[in-house]
C-alpha cells in the first residue's frame, strides 16, 4: 500500500511539474506578445455636457488635474497654481467643494521657490506618490522648470519632498523659460512609471521612466537614442516626433498609452502601441473639441482651454475604462486670468467592427437664464458668471468637430449680441455673426445640410417678447417662439 501511494505521489508531482512548465511558457509568451492593435478608424467618441466645478478664481487652477481614491470610496483631487490644493468629493466628477492648501512653495534659493504644482498623484498601498512640477527663478519672463517626486502618508494632505527626478541640461536664463517639466505620469502596467514632459530648450515632448517598485530619484532614466540609459537629472533626451505631446493616460482596453493635447483645429488624441520606441503613435483624425486660435495675452475675444487631461469616470485615475472625463482650465472669451474655471465633461468611447464616420461628436446643449430671458445653445462651458443663473435646459444633439469629407455640411458659430441690455446668444451659420450686431465667440461645430441616418434637425427660433434667439430640434420651437430657419442636421447619438 505504501509503495502504491509513493508511486501515485510521484506521478502527481511529475504532472504538476509539467503543468508549471506549460504555464510558465504561456506566461512568457503573453508577456512578450504585442499589445492588441487598435482600429483607430473604428473608434466612436461622444463628448458630453461641460460642468464647471471651480471658479472664477485668479489662481489655484493652473495645472493638470489629478485624483486619488480615499479609504471608504471618496475621491481627493489636486489643483495648483504655484501652491497645490486638495478638493474632496463623493465621486470623480464631484470637485466643487472647498480647497485646502497641501503643498507650498520651497524656501528661497531652492528648486520650487517660485512654485510647486502636483501634476499627478498615484496611490501605492498606504502611501501616495506625487509628481511635482517645480519652478525656480521668479523674475519676469524667466523660470527654470524641473520635476521632483514627493510622498504622502496621510492621503495627500501633507507631503515630503524626496528629490528631483527630471532636470534639464540648462539653467536659469534671464528673459527665458528653460528646463524640463509640466510632466504627467502614468503606470504602463509593465513594471514602469512613465513621465511625459515638455522640454523648453529645443522644444519637444520627452519621456523618462522608473520602476513602479521604486520610483525614487536615482531610478529615473530618460529615453535617448533608443535606450533608457540617461539620468533623469541633467541627462540627455530624445524628443518625440513633432506634433506629439500632451497629458498621458493608459487605456485598459488594450494597454495603449494615450496622449491628449493640441492638434490642428482643437484638442485631440494620439495612441501609442509602444511606449518604448515612440515611432508608432496614431492620431485620431478628428479633434475631441473645436478650438479657435487664441492668444494668452488677455483679455482677448477668444477662449482658452489648457492643462487638459483624461481621467476615468469611475475611479478618477488615468487608467481608463471606456467611460472617461476630461478636465481642463477654462477662460471665457474677453476675460483674463483673474477668472479661471475648472471644467469637467464626460467622454464616452466605443469601438465598432468597421470604420466610423464621423468619429467624434460634441454635445450641443441649451441653457436658460430666466432673469436675463436668454436661451443659449452652445458646445462650450457656461460658467454662469456673477449675476446670471444659467441652467442646463435641453440636450439638442451632437455637432461634428470637423466637416465630413464628401458631404454637404454647414459650420455653426456661437455669437452674442453687443447692444445694451440683456444678452441675446445666437447660433448660426458662418459669417452670420459678423453680418449683424453680434460678436463671434467660437466655432461651435459642423452639421449636415441634408438629413442623414441618426440625425436630428436644428432650427433657429426667435422669441419676440424676450428679444431672444434660441435653437430647437422641433419646427414648432416647443411653442417658445417662432421658427426662423433650418440650421442643419446634428448627430442624434
Amino acid at each position: 500500500m505504501r509503495a502504491k501511494r509513493a508511486r501515485f505521489t510521484f506521478f502527481v508531482l511529475v504532472a504538476l511539474f509539467y503543468v508549471w512548465i506549460f504555464l510558465s511558457k504561456a506566461s512568457n509568451l503573453t508577456a512578450r506578445s504585442p499589445k492588441v492593435s487598435l482600429c483607430v478608424a473604428c473608434l466612436k467618441v461622444r463628448v458630453g455636457l461641460p460642468i464647471v466645478e471651480q471658479g472664477p478664481v485668479p489662481d489655484k487652477i493652473d495645472n493638470v488635474f489629478t485624483e486619488i481614491e480615499l479609504p471608504g470610496g471618496r475621491l481627493r483631487g489636486f489643483t495648483a497654481a504655484g501652491e497645490t490644493y486638495a478638493i474632496d468629493g463623493k465621486n470623480p466628477m464631484d470637485m466643487s467643494g472647498p480647497l485646502r492648501k497641501v503643498l507650498g512653495r520651497a524656501p528661497r534659493g531652492e528648486y520650487g521657490e517660485s512654485g510647486k504644482w502636483i501634476n499627478h498623484a498615484e496611490r501605492s498601498g498606504n502611501i501616495v506618490w506625487g509628481w511635482v512640477h517645480d519652478e525656480t527663478g521668479d523674475a519676469p519672463g524667466q523660470g527654470l522648470k524641473s520635476m521632483s517626486i514627493a510622498i504622502s502618508k496621510d492621503d495627500g494632505l501633507n507631503w515630503d519632498d524626496i528629490g528631483q527626478i527630471i532636470v534639464g541640461t540648462d539653467s536659469v536664463t534671464h528673459g527665458r523659460v528653460t528646463g524640463e517639466g509640466d510632466c504627467t505620469a502614468v503606470n504602463g502596467e509593465d513594471g514602469y512609471y512613465y513621465a511625459y514632459c515638455w522640454r523648453n530648450t529645443n522644444p519637444a515632448e520627452i519621456v523618462a521612466r522608473a520602476p513602479v517598485s521604486d520610483p525614487q530619484p536615482a531610478k529615473w532614466k530618460k529615453f535617448y537614442n533608443g535606450k533608457w540609459d540617461q539620468s533623469g537629472v541633467r541627462g540627455e533626451s530624445t524628443g518625440l516626433p513633432k506634433g506629439m505631446g500632451g497629458s498621458a493616460s493608459r487605456w485598459t482596453r488594450n494597454g495603449e498609452i494615450l496622449l491628449f493635447g493640441g492638434m490642428r483645429g482643437g484638442m485631440g488624441l494620439q495612441f501609442s502601441k509602444d511606449e518604448k520606441t515612440f515611432t508608432d503613435f496614431t492620431p485620431l483624425p478628428e479633434p475631441l473639441m473645436d478650438l479657435d486660435s487664441c492668444t494668452w495675452n488677455r483679455p482677448a475675444p477668444c477662449e482658452i482651454v489648457a492643462y487638459q487631461d483624461l481621467l476615468d469616470a469611475k475611479t478618477g485615475s488615468n487608467q481608463l475604462s471606456d467611460s472617461w472625463f476630461m478636465a481642463y482650465m477654462y477662460l471665457q472669451p474677453n476675460e483674463g486670468f483673474d477668472k479661471r474655471y475648472l471644467v469637467f465633461r464626460r467622454v464616452e468611447v466605443s469601438i465598432s467592427d468597421t470604420p466610423v464616420v464621423p468619429q467624434v461628436g460634441i454635445l450641443l446643449a441649451r441653457w436658460y437664464d430666466g432673469k436675463l430671458k436668454d436661451r443659449w445653445a452652445t458646445t462650450a462651458a457656461v460658467p454662469a458668471p456673477r449675476g446670471s443663473t444659467y441652467k442646463s435646459e435641453k440636450q439638442l444633439g451632437y455637432l461634428m468637430t470637423i466637416a465630413e469629407p464628401g458631404k454637404q455640411t454647414v459650420k455653426l458659430e456661437d455669437c452674442v449680441s453687443n447692444w445694451p441690455g440683456h444678452p441675446d446668444h445666437m447660433l448660426d451659420q458662418k459669417y452670420e455673426c459678423d453680418a449683424g450686431r453680434y460678436q463671434r465667440l467660437r466655432t461651435a461645430g459642423w452639421v449636415y445640410s441634408k438629413p442623414q441616418e441618426h440625425t436630428v434637425p436644428l432650427y433657429r427660433c426667435y422669441n419676440a417678447g424676450d428679444r431672444s434667439h434660441f435653437v430647437s430640434s422641433e419646427s414648432s420651437c416647443e411653442n417658445l417662439g417662432k421658427m426662423e430657419h433650418l440650421l442643419g442636421y446634428a448627430l442624434s447619438q
